[in-house]
């Protein structure tokens, strides 16, 4: 029997936090946007106050804060990406198919697994991941992707583990919400309410397949036939994904060309240690700038443009001198950019790269970016990067509340004081 497994998270950037704060433990706590703008993460003590609405800008929940002494923190993207990887590390030792969903999700195949107490299982699981991490986790186990969601949802509300069988996946259904089901949103939910279809059990057992499918299309009819057991949905790989990229709003308004480059050096350098961790190149990169749509009153501007690799590459040097040509295409002075980022395209694992034909060996410097990820990795993030990135960087993005670097630079890690 296959089975598939979903681990998840629980309020994944706040525990991130909490790990290293542990004095907000039962506090409440909620995580800020880019340039602390909006709130994006809360635990589960500040829904309980009345917070948790996606977005809400920050300005308007000061008061609030303050009044429930709420701990916020401002993003801290290299700490969530540290740990992440840790969690995933942690996983990988419990089967030999893995696939990260996302940044704090994995599902995990348990194909010939029978002889194994899978409950006991996930209870292992669980307790290692906040063993190694520190971090609390919830795990759903059934048999399809679909009903693995489900299961992952009500472990979540009983002990963090939840064991779907096929004795329990129909009593599961009958009280678990069309809404919550994973891949329904809240308009085929609504056309599903119009059908009487209000819990997965009503999807599940709904005969009209032909009219799911107009009204939901194909991914709709697919759902349906995962709560019925049918697996459609297989298990991906990594190295399936197609683009990575990164891309920020700046702290402060930016007119000058000089400091778009400095932040595109920068997202390059970013992007390329994301390749380069996966084993991946890259043959195209797209880069683009654009004005604040929310300030109606001045000019507008989106540029945006491409350029291809006659091999692919994960060379950081490489990739910030083509994101700086083709600035060189996009950018319009006289307008103030709020926004900015690299995107790489068509990706596919290094031992796979086609070389040039007139050219055969890649200049990539491999040699020097290996040496780069070495010290970066032992003595923090950016201990060393490209010029071109900067020094001042006037332009970062506003973090006033963001917590330190603990896993990622021997400067800021956690100092314990005995006695």
């Amino acid at each position: 029997m296959n089975y598939i497994g979903l681990v998840d998270c629980n309020s994944f950037y706040c525990s991130c936090e909490r790990v290293f704060n542990p004095e907000t433990r039962g506090r409440p706590v909620i995580v800020l946007s880019n340039n602390d703008g909006c709130a994006i993460a809360f635990t589960k003590e500040a829904k309980a106050i009345g917070f948790g609405e996606m977005c809400e800008p920050y300005f308007k929940m000061k008061e609030r804060i303050k009044k429930y002494n709420v701990a916020v923190f401002s993003s801290n993207y290299s700490l969530y990406d540290n740990m992440s990887r840790r969690v995933m590390e942690v996983l990988r030792d419990f089967t030999p198919r893995l696939e990260i969903y996302s940044v704090d999700e994995a599902f995990l195949e348990f194909n010939g697994f029978d002889h194994y107490d899978l409950e006991s299982y996930g209870k292992k699981i669980r307790q290692d991941v906040l063993r190694f991490t520190g971090l609390p986790v919830g795990v759903g186990i059934s048999t399809t992707k679909v009903l693995s969601k489900v299961a992952n949802k009500i472990a979540k509300k009983q002990n963090g583990v939840f064991f779907m069988t096929d004795q329990l996946i129909d009593q599961s259904l009958k009280h678990f919400p069309v809404r919550d089901i994973w891949g329904i949103g809240h308009a085929s939910a609504a056309k599903l309410n119009m059908l009487g279809i209000k819990t997965a059990y009503d999807f599940k057992m709904y005969k009209d397949d032909k009219l799911i499918q107009k009204l939901l299309t194909k991914t709709g009819r697919e759902i349906q036939e995962e709560l019925r057991g049918v697996s459609c949905l297989a298990m991906e790989n990594i190295e399936e994904k197609k683009n990575t990229g990164t891309s920020r709003s700046f702290g402060v308004s930016v007119y000058t060309k000089k400091e778009l480059k400095e932040a595109l050096a920068e997202f390059s350098t970013v992007a390329a240690e994301k390749l380069r961790r996966q084993k991946s190149v890259c043959y195209s990169l797209t880069v683009f700038i654009h004005t604040n749509s929310f300030k109606e009153q001045l000019p507008q501007y989106y540029g945006t443009d491409s350029t291809t690799f006659l091999s692919g590459t994960s060379d950081t040097l490489r990739l910030i001198k083509g994101s700086h040509l083709i600035l060189d295409k996009i950018f319009r002075p006289g307008f103030e950019y709020k926004k900015a980022g690299v995107l790489l395209n068509h990706l596919v694992p290094k031992s796979q790269n086609q070389l040039d034909l007139f050219q055969g060996t890649p200049n990539d410097n491999e040699e020097l970016s290996q040496v780069v990820d070495l010290i970066n990795k032992r003595y923090g993030s950016h201990t060393i990067h490209s010029a071109a990135c900067g020094i001042n960087q006037n332009w970062k993005t506003i973090a006033d509340y963001r917590s330190a670097k603990f896993t990622t630079s021997w400067n800021e890690l956690l100092r314990i004081k005995l006695g």
